[in-house]
């Protein structure tokens, strides 16, 4: 949480966007620590349950949203400058309702995960995580610029980008959830993966391969592997 407010305080403040983006990654990151770290102590709770999806919504709900505000306004101002119209509106109006229509859906995924969890079972999510939508968000924008792309073009696509995780999030897409394999050699290179993940982040640098990761997890994931442990699922049932 304490991430996810520091990113939105760097995005709102005229601060570094970067180091905004950069956070949010690292919110990932510890996100994924902590729960491993509550189960090896057996310190898991229903509060923990709780707490961990107010901070999830303001790491990868309020801050992404703050970040693609921020960034289309400044990198992006041809489209979305205070004296430009999109579809009849002030673009800035459309670009704050995008952001918290994105904001809002957030929530509402968070809620309907805590809710439908015990039905879905441990191994499908329903929809695309709120984690992995803001990471797949900022290592975006840090891609772009870890590539030196600097075209606004690219930034005017974020608002977009929000739309559709905005959408993925509630929809009911199946999703397979990440274990380690059963494979020797799967496991290692689930494991190398997941490190060079950890190192590459807190090194502040190879966010394309973490977010060619993101994408290749996500079209395995939506694309095959979701649909057929879904019609299995569906079938013993």
């Amino acid at each position: 949480m304490a991430c996810g407010l520091y990113s939105i305080f760097l995005s709102l403040s005229g601060g570094s966007l970067s180091h905004a983006a950069w956070y949010v990654l690292l919110a990932t990151l510890l996100d994924k620590a902590d729960g491993s770290v509550a189960r090896a102590l057996k310190g898991s709770s229903e509060f923990g349950v709780q707490f961990d999806s107010f901070a999830d919504a303001v790491a990868f709900g309020h801050a992404p949203a703050a970040l693609v505000f921020a960034s289309a306004q400044q990198l992006a101002p041809l489209t979305w400058g205070q004296g430009t119209h999109v579809l009849g509106l002030p673009s800035v109006g459309l670009l704050g309702g995008i952001c918290l229509v994105y904001a809002i859906m957030t929530s509402v995924r968070l809620a309907r995960f805590n809710v439908i969890t015990a039905e879905m079972g441990p191994n499908l999510f329903l929809g695309l995580p709120s984690t992995l939508s803001g990471g797949l968000i900022c290592s975006a924008f840090l891609s772009l610029e870890e590539l030196n792309i600097g075209s606004p073009a690219f930034y005017q696509l974020f608002p977009a980008l929000l739309v559709l995780n905005a959408a993925l999030m509630v929809s009911n897409l199946p999703l397979p959830k990440l274990h380690l394999s059963a494979h020797p050699l799967a496991k290692v290179l689930q494991i190398g993966a997941g490190v060079a993940v950890y190192v590459t982040v807190l090194a502040r640098t190879g966010f394309v391969f973490v977010l060619a990761l993101l994408l290749g997890y996500l079209a395995v994931g939506f694309g095959i592997q979701g649909p057929r442990m879904w019609r299995a699922r569906q079938q013993h049932s």
